[in-house]
């Protein structure tokens, strides 16, 4: 990327930018605003603090047993709150907004639970009508009751916010400190798993989309009159895609409705609206297929990959200097990697910018998954345009005709979403023949077998495909989708050996202390605390049986499982004798003739060559020190015995094979500190040299 001039006027670019949509109703009533959010206007309705809220609003739905119980209305004090509470949240997007209300909620029972004791009563107002009556006792109780932080500061904020405008003090309440959840992320080798599934799952849609295209290229020939060929076992979806685009010449709709297409009639002619919808436009599960596997590619939060703007006029562009490349960028740069970049706006960091990078050559890379779905959905989205415009103007309509306040919201509500749909990548047309997207408030979308309900997610759906297959001890436990920023995150710091920078990079974080305290709570926690279970559970395991084996111990909590071909391997080489210099033997009793000539078959190996090419010698990683010895006892020797003795013996070879041997498979360092160890005992006397004695006594001698 450059720091060159860039142009930001893309008023040109962005057909109708400039036109304004209408804005949220506004509402007479105190305790009723409407948000001015960019996408998402909340009404917000403040009367069920002012008039108390006795049963579970949300008896049904997703929410069903999230209501905290009733509390009392207090009309003085949300009246009191309104004003602070509307500018708090104007800019606000409805989930968290939804956080100020349950705050509210939390604390308005908190205030019926401490009215209601009869030891405060004494101390306090009858009932709190006003932020006036706050005092540190509040503080106190809420702390007791394990408030958590973000539910405590949300109140006090709104609080001291009224309190500065009554001319009052802020309370100078201490927050309690946030609690650090306990992180859960799968060991390696489980997301290895989850990310190959997902490969294959998005390898499998792209396939199916191949084929599909083959289907409706097939009927255009034979619309033209040319000789159909013959598609097999597809013949079926030729049929269906005959039928489906002779509705939409008739109607002239991209996606003809139900009632269009007809009902029973189908069945009986052998076609089926799902199958149809299918050939030209992504389902659902191929919209998930495709979001989860650029979310686990690309190491963003959910929310941040939902956040990639379809109709940026930057986000797909030939590259400037090679048209058969595609760049995927939200930027318009013109100095560009050759590779694939994917570039989207962080809500929870204040709206910086989160890069990607994935090579053109793999199409399971992020960029290439969103560019390819982009591409399929277009059709879909030129329709949620024209819906969206239609129903911008039916709202203009309403709010001039002076509608009601509820048909203006419904009204609000459709062009919001029609407004989301149109920005969104992940456009899919549902059972019903509906254009939806993706939406993060439930990823719960599939039919469970046993009951009918939708119950279960895409993630649960693999999860349970791959546990099928797994052993009892290695089951994947639940995953969402905001794991797999702990994944990537984790990868990252393997594959490049523990380099902080490159995580900090590739998370997008403002500062290396975000990325260290990230990796502290995230990755190092997470580890170390898998070791120690894992060795616990071993050690017990091995405890119950009566044996430790410290290898095996060894094994199971650095690497895993224990395979039979391991167990083959670790018997074998404890079966192995050592010779003299700590190598291992696989037949001591039947030495070469070339090592040991005239050896009486059925004893020991007493010669102990095995640097002398011997075909049984076993080189182990502790046999460092007896090869040193040896190499340092031949170069002792090769200065005291005759050179043809030297030579016809084999003593050169066996040294040549030594060195060669501390050269390749050991560490300089290591070698270095066991030759001179060995030497200086060598000439110390302190120890023998085969067929020489003492050194130190040969020389004396001499």
């Amino acid at each position: 990327m450059s720091i060159g001039k860039k142009n930001k006027d893309h008023l040109k670019t962005r057909g109708g930018a400039s036109q304004v949509p209408p804005g949220p109703p506004k509402s007479d009533d105190p305790l009723k605003f409407w948000t001015n959010h960019p996408t998402e206007n909340t009404l917000v309705d403040l009367h069920p603090f002012a008039d108390g809220e006795f049963q579970n609003p949300s008896p049904f739905g997703i929410t069903v047993g999230q209501w905290g119980g009733p509390y009392i209305g207090r009309p003085d004090l949300i009246l009191e709150l309104a004003p602070a509470i509307q500018a708090r949240c104007t800019l606000l997007r409805k989930r968290t907004i939804d956080e100020y209300l349950g705050a509210l909620r939390a604390w308005w029972r908190l205030f019926d639970a401490t009215e209601s004791d009869s030891v405060t009563t004494d101390r306090l107002k009858p009932q709190i009508s006003s932020v006036a009556y706050l005092t540190a006792f509040h503080e106190a109780i809420a702390k007791q009751r394990n408030m958590s932080t973000s539910t405590f500061m949300k109140f006090q904020t709104v609080a001291d916010d009224t309190r500065t405008l009554l001319g009052l003090p802020k309370l100078g309440w201490i927050a309690p400190a946030r609690r650090i959840g306990e992180s859960h992320l799968i060991p390696e080798h489980q997301a290895r798993a989850i990310r190959t599934v997902l490969k294959q799952d998005w390898e499998r849609v792209l396939k199916t989309w191949a084929r599909n295209d083959q289907v409706m290229a097939e009927v255009d020939r034979r619309a033209s009159g040319e000789p159909p060929a013959d598609l097999g076992e597809h013949e079926h979806l030729v049929k269906n895609w005959q039928y489906f685009q002779a509705i939409q010449l008739k109607t002239g709709l991209t996606l003809p409705s139900g009632d269009h297409l007809g009902g029973e009639s189908l069945s009986r002619l052998g076609l089926e609206r799902r199958v149809m919808r299918a050939i030209r436009f992504p389902t659902v599960r191929e919209a998930d297929v495709a979001f989860h596997l650029a979310l686990m590619n690309s190491g963003w939060n959910p929310s941040t990959l939902a956040n990639v703007v379809a109709d940026d006029p930057y986000l797909t562009r030939d590259h400037p200097r090679n048209t058969k490349q595609l760049v995927l960028s939200t930027d318009d740069t013109d100095e560009v990697a050759d590779e694939e970049t994917l570039k989207a706006d962080k809500a929870r960091a204040n709206g910086r910018t989160q890069f990607c990078i994935g090579q053109k050559s793999q199409p399971s890379s992020a960029p290439m998954v969103v560019a390819a779905y982009l591409k399929r959905v277009v059709p879909l989205r030129e329709i949620v345009k024209v819906d969206c415009k239609a129903a911008e103007e039916q709202l203009a309509y309403l709010q001039n005709s002076c509608a009601s306040l509820e048909a203006i919201a419904a009204q609000l509500k459709r062009v919001q979403t029609l407004k989301q749909c149109s920005r969104s990548v992940w456009l899919y047309v549902d059972r019903r023949g509906n254009i939806a997207c993706l939406k993060m408030n439930n990823w719960k979308r599939y039919a469970k077998r046993e009951t009918g309900r939708r119950q279960v997610s895409y993630l649960d759906i693999v999860r349970h495909r791959l546990n099928a297959q797994r052993l009892a001890d290695d089951q994947i436990p639940k995953v969402t989708p905001s794991d797999f920023r702990d994944i990537f995150a984790r990868w990252v710091y393997l594959q490049s050996n523990g380099n902080i920078l490159a995580v900090m990079l590739a998370l997008g974080h403002a500062s290396m202390e975000t990325t260290q305290g990230y990796l502290r709570h995230k990755i190092y926690k997470v580890e170390h605390d898998d070791q120690i279970r894992r060795f616990m559970i071993h050690l017990f395991d091995g405890l119950e049986r009566g044996e430790i084996d410290l290898t095996k111990l060894a094994q199971l909590v650095r690497h895993g499982a224990i395979t039979p071909e391991m167990e083959a391997r670790l018997a074998e080489y404890r079966a192995l004798q050592r010779s003299r210099i700590g190598m291992g033997c696989a037949d001591p009793r039947h030495p070469p003739a070339h090592v040991v000539p005239g050896h009486i078959p059925g004893r020991l190996c007493g010669a102990n060559r095995c640097l002398k090419q011997c075909e049984h010698a076993r080189f182990l990683p502790e046999a460092i020190t007896g090869i040193a010895m040896r190499v340092e006892e031949l170069m002792v020797m090769s200065d005291h015995l005759p050179r043809e003795l030297w030579l016809k013996a084999g003593f050169q070879e066996e040294l040549d094979m030594g060195e060669e041997l501390l050269d390749s498979l050991f560490s300089s360092a290591a070698v270095a500190e066991a030759r001179v160890a060995w030497s200086a005992r060598i000439l110390a006397g302190e120890h023998l040299i085969p067929g020489l004695g003492r050194i130190d006594l040969l020389e004396g001698a001499a």
